[in-house]
């Protein structure tokens, strides 16, 4: 209940920045003094700052427009999509999450390659809606404006599935936290998809690194690969490849990869 608090707040306070303590009581339908427990809460974990009266949010994980979003860091998503395609084999089944980046990826799949792939993104399935030789599962649910996808009604409804990797992306992504979103709606939907893959790969530009956002998708130990590019913080990248994780850096210049830590022996870039 404290975890749905504090998310709602930081989901008004993303429209308001600046808002009451007896505003926010009131959208909550709630008193102020628990309001003002909350945000002492918030506080502690650097989201927002507490006035007299007010608060203030703090820098956070931005809220925007999908297409809004899809034109930022461009050069990075795409060098990003790149070394994520080389995982990608014919016949596979893949989860591909909502993020712009997992949609360039999607932008990239060869037409005469077969795979079957689950999606919640309504931009991606339309993306595909040519290319017969790939089978497209859309989940049921309910629509999440903003990111222009399906947020799954019934999550244990995909675990009668099986895939052999689910592209992942995020808000923000944390060491050790893992990765983050801005909203607790989207955070169910992540996990599905994350839960019934083989190998899970999480895509994520510079911009994503040590940003607050307050709802837990992934923890770093359900991730297996981390594809980023060379704007990320380098120490950052080195914290998290210390827990396990094989961490690939490319360079979105000429798309070749960077940095590259604990490489499996069976994987496909070099």
């Amino acid at each position: 209940m404290r975890k749905e608090r504090h998310a709602r707040i930081i989901e008004i306070m993303q429209t308001h920045n600046i808002i009451t303590i007896k505003d926010l009581a009131q959208q909550l339908n709630c008193t102020e003094m628990t309001v003002r427990r909350n945000l002492d809460e918030l506080q502690d974990m650097n989201f927002v700052k507490r006035e007299r009266g007010y608060a203030v949010l703090l820098q956070s994980a931005k809220d925007t427009d999908y297409y809004v979003e899809s034109g930022e860091h461009e050069h990075e998503k795409r060098a990003i999509a790149s070394v994520a395609l080389q995982y990608i084999r014919p016949s596979q089944s893949i989860c591909m999450d909502s993020g712009t980046t997992v949609q360039q990826l999607i932008t990239m799949l060869p037409m005469t390659m077969p795979l079957s792939i689950i999606t919640p993104s309504l931009v991606g399935a339309l993306a595909l809606s040519d290319n017969t030789n790939i089978q497209v599962l859309i989940p049921s649910g309910v629509m999440h404006h903003t990111n222009r996808s399906i947020l799954i009604s019934d999550p244990e409804w995909l675990s009668q599935y099986r895939a052999d990797i689910a592209f992942m992306s995020c808000r923000s992504f944390r060491v050790p936290g893992g990765a983050f979103e801005h909203s607790q709606a989207l955070t169910s939907t992540k996990r599905a998809l994350a839960s019934i893959a083989q190998k899970r790969i999480l895509l994520l530009d510079y911009s994503k690194w040590n940003v607050n956002s307050l709802c837990n998708s992934l923890k770093l130990s359900d991730l297996n690969i981390l594809i980023t590019d060379n704007k990320a913080p380098l120490e950052l990248a080195s914290k998290a490849a210390e827990k396990g994780i094989e961490i690939i850096i490319v360079n979105p210049e000429n798309n070749v990869i960077q940095e590259h830590f604990n490489p499996s022996e069976d994987s496909p870039v070099k």
